[in-house]
């Protein structure tokens, strides 16, 4: 005990203020001036009369403040120092050693930590320094950690059991400490069955002091596959203002490993500023600078250094980077280096590792279960990549067998399902080149399942999304397949017409029972990938008797491409455009977020609407695919799914401007003013509509006007009108099942959340609960004898996603309850704008086809607008009129024949009456 008033007592006691404040540079300061009050090797009595050296236990409080205050750089710094005075004056420095290991082990740099470890125990046994039974336990456990860092799980088990006998026989007190080690070793290896246990409790209860532990615990969730649970471990330790800058680049380096696990490639990005400087101060700035460009680079990684890595799973991943570097011959004689498995039948299906087995033996059966299934995966992809190159069957089927065997060896270990999602998907493509193409549909579907179940791991809705965007199911796969085939393909349109059935093929299996339930012989029997004459003979089939000036753009947007496919009269055409599926959602969901009525109201907010539009076209490459049209083509059929539902065409602008009277000076052309558009479902669904949409001709229609407030009434309609009090659910469904009108259109307020199931009716009357029309009920009324139903309601064309393809919604529900076409709005429409439209629309059907009269609507009020109303809401601007899309069949809805047509042609001397 230091008396008080001493120089030696008042730095200390300053170091112990420091403390409690966390102020590492303050300790720091403090125990350098105590250090250096006194004397290495000065001995000092302690009241049990045994001699300590007093420097020695200034020196190691020293280090043992800084290591609980995470300055580990400090503490190694000054660590250096105390072995060079200790070394000096002729001190032992076994004490220093243990912390320095200590240090070493927060710092993640276990290796270091076995060195300073194996040191102390030459000193032992030099006779130096004898090990008392807790130094014993403590170095047992550092040689553990470098054990399992090296990929040696089985020793470093076993040293753990030893250090937790000789902590136990110290009587330590925090012998526990190896309870949570062994759990993460477990959980690291795979053999514990989810996060449960030690690590669930250590999730719930109290959160790791250390940064090390923190390391640990967040390699562990990253093993069982809960990305975003380590991402937000290793988040608060990146946030950390006080972070050891030694631990700076490799805590952001696994932050970023995470990131781009969950697919979340702009946020992994983002965070390169902060690796490169951190990359600056490393020991070695240009090694660090490769492996942060390897990490974040999206092209095949350059081939490993020669040297083999002793760990067999850094070893596997160098096979691998050697195969997608086309290098073959090397990937091979790398392979060969690792031991295969001895037993063939061991890959077979096995018990959990955990069960029935503790401490080592558990351990070991996880590391092998690993080890066999890595080995078979990179065996299977090496005969894969050979079988491109040669086409040799007998690699084929070895590809087959290596395979089989890899996803066997995974079967119930959920730690493996990485292993399991890889091997199952090339599996899938083995099959295709094998022409079993109901085999290869199979294993990518199960492959896209695992994907899904291993989102459904993650914390956030938005994360699980994020993950499953950029992943191909069976359907991209084949197009990707048909598309490849299509490049090297010498029959040319034969060949894309099979990538055109691929892509009808990814628009939903059960689509057409979907929405066109009442319609007989609906069946899809698609030809299969290789028979390109059965491909060309049914699209002939399936889009005959199209119009000289109207063709069908087919779009699939897969992970890393967007197709389309154009076919008219005599024309398939196919353009394959660079585009993330993840990149464009976000940039559809930036774009829906701009068209909200409040923001499209002001100038900022259509601007906005302006520039998303833009981005869309330009990653699309719309340009592109309309340039290719013939001159004489007015009208487009689009037949689109998934992410590129949502997208509104009608307002993308063409790159070119081109003069128009529906352009305005300085701006694009947007496609919807150039063409008339419709939407289809599936190209199989085009001749049916047509069928039905045929036999429900005619002019005679229905207006429902309940009077809402805010409501612009139709204008020159000649309609039966069910308004005011009249305008019921129960009403309106008792005359659309006498199928006297073969035109409706609902003029009411809407609302679709696509979130909650509640928020999503029609308002008719009475104005509360009782007068909503959710989708099912509209879905549950008569509409076989209606031919083109307008939804006059804000929202009424929004839907919601659900599986792979489907979309519920007022749309879908209209054309399964018998509707031919339907007419609604993407987003909330100005209601003078959006009533112009829609009488100019009735006013055209007159005499046009669907598409054309809803195409020649939106062109009247963009060139002239009708009353000032009108004008004010600026109705030339997309934001205003591309909301209306036209869904099903778009072919004539009037029953009239050429002659009335012609003469009501030319009854109309104005497109836009003055009012």
């Amino acid at each position: 005990m230091l008396a008080p008033g001493f120089p030696l007592a008042d730095a200390i006691a300053a170091a112990d203020a420091a403390l409690g404040r966390r102020n590492a540079p303050a300790v720091d300061a403090a125990y350098a001036a105590a250090t250096l009050l006194v004397a290495p090797g000065t001995t000092t009595t302690d009241s049990d009369g045994r001699g300590h050296d007093l420097w020695m236990a200034v020196a190691v409080d020293h280090l043992v403040a800084l290591r609980r205050l995470g300055a580990v750089t400090r503490g190694l710094r000054r660590c250096e120092d105390y072995l060079g005075r200790a070394a000096a004056a002729g001190v032992d420095p076994s004490l220093l050693l243990q912390e320095r290991m200590q240090l070493r082990d927060c710092a993640a740099d276990p290796r270091g930590a076995a060195a300073d470890a194996a040191a102390m125990r030459r000193l032992a046994a030099s006779g130096k320094r004898p090990i008392s039974a807790a130094q014993d336990g403590r170095l047992l456990r550092a040689e553990a950690s470098a054990a399992a860092a090296a990929g040696d799980a089985v020793t470093a088990s076993r040293l753990l059991d030893d250090a937790e006998r000789a902590l136990r026989a110290a009587g330590c007190a925090d012998v526990s400490i190896i309870d949570r080690d062994r759990a993460l070793l477990r959980v690291r290896q795979g053999a514990e069955p989810d996060v449960g246990g030690a690590l669930a409790e250590m999730l719930d209860g109290e959160w790791p002091e250390t940064v090390e532990s923190q390391f640990r615990l967040a390699f562990a969730l990253k093993r069982q596959l809960h990305f975003e649970a380590a991402a937000r471990v290793m988040t608060t330790v990146t946030g950390n203002p006080d972070l050891d800058p030694a631990l700076r680049l490799p805590a952001l380096y696994e932050l970023v490993t995470l990131l781009l696990t969950m697919r979340d490639d702009r946020a992994a990005h983002a965070l390169r500023p902060l690796l490169d400087a951190a990359a600056a101060s490393w020991p070695d700035p240009a090694g660090a600078a490769r492996k942060i460009a390897l990490l974040l680079s999206s092209a095949p990684a350059p081939a490993p250094d020669p040297a083999p890595d002793p760990e067999p799973e850094r070893a596997v991943r160098q096979v691998q980077r050697l195969i997608a570097a086309d290098r073959l011959t090397e990937a091979e004689s790398r392979l060969a280096r690792l031991t295969p498995p001895a037993d063939p039948l061991a890959a077979e299906p096995a018990t959990d590792p955990g069960a029935g087995r503790t401490g080592t033996s558990t351990i070991e059966a996880a590391q092998e279960a690993r080890d066999r299934a890595e080995w078979y995966l990179v065996a299977g992809e090496l005969q894969l990549a050979r079988y491109r190159q040669l086409r040799r069957p007998e690699l084929l089927q070895a590809a087959v067998d290596d395979l089989g065997r890899a996803v066997r060896a995974t079967a119930g270990r959920a730690w493996l399902t990485e292993v399991r999602i890889l091997a199952t998907r090339l599996l899938g493509e083995a099959h295709h080149w094998r022409a079993e193409y109901g085999q290869a549909s199979a294993r990518w579907a199960q492959a896209h399942q695992l994907e899904e179940r291993l989102a459904g791991r993650q914390i956030s809705d938005a994360v699980r999304v994020g993950m499953l965007a950029p992943v191909p199911d069976e359907h991209d796969e084949r197009v990707r397949f048909a598309a490849e085939r299509t490049a090297e393909n010498a029959e040319g349109a034969a060949a894309t017409a099979a990538l055109v059935v691929a892509m009808e093929a990814a628009r939903g299996a059960a689509i057409l029972g979907g929405i066109l339930p009442a319609e007989a012989g609906l069946t899809r029997d698609l030809p299969p990938p290789d028979d390109h004459r059965s491909a060309w003979a049914w699209i002939r089939a399936t889009a005959d008797r199209l119009p000289r000036s109207q063709v069908v753009w087919m779009m699939h947007a897969t992970p890393l491409r967007v197709h389309h496919a154009v076919i008219g009269p005599n024309l398939l055409h196919h353009i394959a455009v660079d585009c993330r599926r993840g990149e464009l959602g976000d940039a559809v969901d930036d774009l829906m977020g701009s068209w909200s009525a409040g923001t499209l109201e002001s100038a900022v907010g259509r601007a906005a609407f302006d520039a998303g539009t833009r981005d869309i076209a330009a990653r699309l490459d719309v340009a592109a695919v309309v340039r290719h049209l013939p001159p004489d083509i007015r009208r487009i059929a689009l037949v689109v799914g998934g992410v590129l539902a949502d997208v509104p065409f009608a307002a993308l602008p063409l790159a070119v401007p081109v003069r128009s009277a529906g352009a305005t000076a300085g701006r694009a052309m947007p496609l919807g003013l150039r063409f008339a558009l419709s939407d289809l479902p599936c190209l199989s669904a085009r001749s049916p509509l047509s069928r039905r949409s045929r036999r429900v001709r005619g002019d005679r229609s229905l207006l429902v006007d309940p009077a809402g407030e805010g409501i612009t009434p139709a204008r020159g309609i000649h309609a039966q009108v069910l308004d005011g009090a009249r305008a019921t659910p129960a009403e309106l469904a008792a005359t659309l099942a006498r199928r006297r009108h073969r035109q409706v259109r609902l003029d009411c307020h809407g609302r679709y959340d696509p979130l909650d199931e509640a928020g999503r009716w029609l308002q008719l009357r009475p104005e509360d609960a009782s007068g909503r029309l959710p989708p099912e009920a509209l879905q549950a009324m008569d509409l076989h004898g209606c031919g083109t139903l307008v939804l006059g309601a804000c929202e009424s064309g929004m839907a919601t996603r659900t599986g792979r393809d489907e979309r519920l919604g007022f749309v879908r529900a209209a054309l399964h309850a018998g509707a031919a076409s339907v007419v609604a709005a993407r987003w909330a429409a100005a209601d003078p704008v959006a009533a112009a439209v829609l009488d100019r629309f009735h006013h055209h059907l007159r005499r046009r086809t669907r598409d054309v009269a809803l195409w020649q609507a939106q062109l009247d009020v963009c060139r002239a607008a009708p009353d000032r109303q009108v004008l004010d809401c600026a109705p030339d601007h997309p934001a205003r009129w591309a909301c209306w899309t036209l869904y099903g069949d778009a072919g004539w809805q009037t029953g009239a024949g050429v002659a009335r047509r012609g003469l009501r042609r030319a009854a109309d001397h104005a497109p836009i009456r003055r009012r």
